[in-house]
């Protein structure tokens, strides 16, 4: 079996996180099972967030053959733009999900 590095692209929609592997282009769709968007934020439920971010995550970890020395999520896409406080969000629930880096791809 081949050991891939856990680099995953993130795309953040309403209620919804999208996670793909770079390497593998493994893909898990995962709708939020506890809504962490408003009318006012995308983000505005950060441990809502994380629920989502880290099932989507798992759904990918399960397929196996992952590194985890040094996981990096890159925030390609989302559906709103993200204010300073909303990416800080972001990347505080990516960090708490095991990402030991987060780069916004979006600006």
């Amino acid at each position: 079996m081949v050991i891939h590095r856990l680099d995953l692209d993130v795309a953040i929609y309403r209620d919804r996180i999208q996670v793909t592997h770079r390497t593998t282009r493994n893909f898990a769709d995962q709708p939020a099972e506890f809504g962490f968007s408003s009318v006012d934020s995308i983000v505005a439920h950060p441990r809502y967030l994380e629920d989502a971010i880290v099932r989507a995550i798992g759904k990918i970890l399960r397929r196996g053959g992952f590194e985890m020395l040094a996981p990096v999520a890159r925030v390609v896409s989302c559906e709103t733009k993200l204010d300073p406080a909303e990416k800080a969000v972001v990347e505080a629930a990516l960090g708490e999900a095991g990402m030991r880096k987060v780069v916004f791809e979006i600006d």
